[in-house]
């Protein structure tokens, strides 16, 4: 059995020097290792976009195919290996069959749409799989549906079944096994995603039900450092964090791991280890686990986000009207909207929103006839910034520096928010602000320490 299972982002296979540090880290190892490949972004936006056309009568399967193979061709430099080609053009062609019938048929059911887009962790891991096998790396592609990892039957957000028994039938075989992650197969046979991007969350899953003694990240696309650095040039990569506080960076952030990767980890106390591959060789830059650290200035990171809107549901006594938010709530789980986060007062609910889904949120607000709401409001020009690390509640004087921060600069804070949890602070500010606030949150915090 593998000590470790290792999590590969799709987008370094747009980087050649990375490939080549990865196939040497995989030549000549003396245990097997399990890798759980995440899709290349861009071929998951084509499905995921394709699937839309076709229902709209707007586009042909073909012409579907044909852009995935433009993107394969000209964007990715070692997808024109003749080796595994055959395999390539194969999922290729399933994934058009598939296509095809919703073009035929204008409709599509939820487990088709996750069976679908499923094509894009595969497509991803034949290439993968072409690129390691021209560099003598011994390796195989298994997929989920035939490992037998179970997952419950909720389209586009499953969870893996971790306490029922899983064979994971041939991970326990010689050489590198490669598996596309973000989904598993139902009990009833069907498959279902685990989400957008949530490879990270299948190989904790696998992790645990394997038993590793690890799990690690290589090459993740935004390493954990205490701001990005975009922003503040001098921030510091964070050597390690809790399980608690790398899936808040995640969720507040959008960084590159997903918020649940922690959750099959936890009562098994398996670490992860995020290295960056350097010189074709790999460097540990941080590591998760259950040892709460407070540090000395109690914030590990300052993180932001502009993926968010809010949408205000104005009207006087919204707040003391009763059953307002159940109705809302209610309908926005059915169109499976996520809500970030909400806050309310006597005159306005506000709800933190992910920025695509606004609109379509606003429609089904308008749709309730909310009889105390008489405005209702979308403010997209926003940006998230959260302070994150243990021990908010215990420590007197982070809010107050965090609101020094902002209004010694004359930054307009239009929301805030904190208490839900021991580890994050926030405010959402216009976004034209967003690089003076992060640099100011971060001086105000870390400048002591240095």
């Amino acid at each position: 059995m593998s000590n470790c299972v290792i999590r590969f982002g799709g987008n370094s296979l747009y980087k050649l020097p990375v490939l080549e540090a990865f196939a040497n880290l995989l030549t000549g190892v003396t245990d097997n290792k399990i890798v759980i490949v995440s899709a290349v972004p861009e071929i998951v936006k084509i499905i995921e976009q394709g699937i839309e056309v076709l229902k709209s009568g707007n586009s042909d399967s073909e012409t579907i195919i044909n852009q995935l193979n433009t993107l394969i061709e000209e964007r990715i430099p070692v997808s024109n290996l003749p080796v595994g080609r055959a395999k390539l053009e194969s999922e290729l062609t399933n994934l058009q069959s598939l296509l095809r019938g919703i073009e035929l048929t204008g409709d599509f059911s939820l487990s088709l749409k996750d069976q679908v887009i499923s094509y894009s962790e595969r497509i991803t891991s034949e290439i993968l799989n072409a690129f390691l096998t021209s560099r003598n790396v011994l390796t195989k592609v298994l997929l989920p549906e035939d490992l037998g990892l179970y997952v419950t039957e909720e389209y586009g957000n499953a969870s893996v079944l971790l306490e029922e028994p899983q064979n994971l039938n041939g991970l326990c075989g010689e050489g590198n096994v490669l598996v596309p992650g973000s989904y598993g197969i139902t009990k009833s046979g069907k498959i279902a995603r685990i989400g957008k991007y949530s490879a990270d969350y299948s190989a904790a899953a696998i992790a645990r039900l394997v038993g590793a003694n690890s799990l690690e990240l290589w090459e993740i696309d935004k390493e954990f450092r205490t701001a990005e650095e975009n922003y503040v040039v001098n921030s510091q990569i964070i050597p390690r964090l809790t399980y608690s506080e790398a899936s808040e960076l995640s969720y507040f952030s959008g960084r590159s791991i997903h918020p649940r990767i922690v959750e099959p980890l936890i009562s098994k106390h398996i670490p992860i280890h995020v290295y960056r591959l350097v010189d074709k060789n790999k460097e540990l830059t941080t590591i998760i686990n259950s040892e709460s650290v407070v540090s000395p200035n109690v914030v590990k990171s300052v993180v932001h986000t502009e993926e968010i809107a809010v949408l205000k549901l104005n009207g006087p006594g919204v707040g003391f009207k009763p059953g307002i938010l159940a109705k809302v709530t209610t309908a926005f789980h059915n169109a499976s909207i996520n809500i970030r986060s909400v806050i309310t007062s006597q005159v306005s609910i506000n709800i933190i929103l992910n920025k695509d889904e606004v609109e379509k949120a606003s429609k089904i607000c308008s749709s309730l006839l909310l009889t105390s709401v008489n405005e209702i409001i979308i403010d997209g020009d926003v940006s998230l910034i959260a302070v994150i690390g243990h021990g908010m509640q215990k420590h007197h004087g982070v809010s107050a520096k965090l609101f020094t921060a902002v209004a010694q600069h004359k930054i307009n804070v239009l929301l805030s928010g904190s208490g839900a949890s021991d580890l994050v602070s926030y405010l959402i500010i216009d976004q034209k602000d967003t690089a003076k606030a992060i640099s100011e949150i971060h001086n105000i915090f870390f400048n002591d320490l240095n």
